[in-house]
């Protein structure tokens, strides 16, 4: 078995009040729906769900920036897994995510396959 825990910050970031333990909370999954990105397979949007709520900011800037937009237009919302398992749920044909993991996760992992 194995169990995801969110980060101290990461459920503060979502409402958590300072002190809330992680252990047994709700993950949270960071988000912007108007960064959607086309499946190249099946032509259906690709929300990416970030774990990190900064790293989806950075998403947002860099969304923004290449598509000519505004930051300040875009919002990034916290959502649960549950929530977000029934958006997938209620609409299976025009949705689908993409979970991005937290980059220090990523560094660590490379760093111990790397020596």
């Amino acid at each position: 078995q194995a169990v995801i825990i969110p980060s101290q910050q990461a459920i503060q970031q979502a409402g958590a009040p300072p002190g809330a333990h992680p252990l047994g909370q709700q993950v949270p999954l960071f988000a912007c729906m108007e960064i959607a990105q086309e499946s190249e397979e099946t032509g259906t949007p690709v929300l990416p769900l970030f774990l990190v709520l900064d790293e989806a900011h950075e998403a947002v800037k860099l969304a923004t920036e290449a598509d000519g937009g505004n930051t300040e237009d875009l919002e990034v919302v916290s959502l649960s897994l549950p929530k977000a398992v029934q958006l997938f749920v209620e609409n299976p044909e025009t949705t689908a995510f993409q979970f991005v993991p937290p980059r220090a996760s990523i560094d660590h992992i490379q760093n111990y396959l790397t020596g």
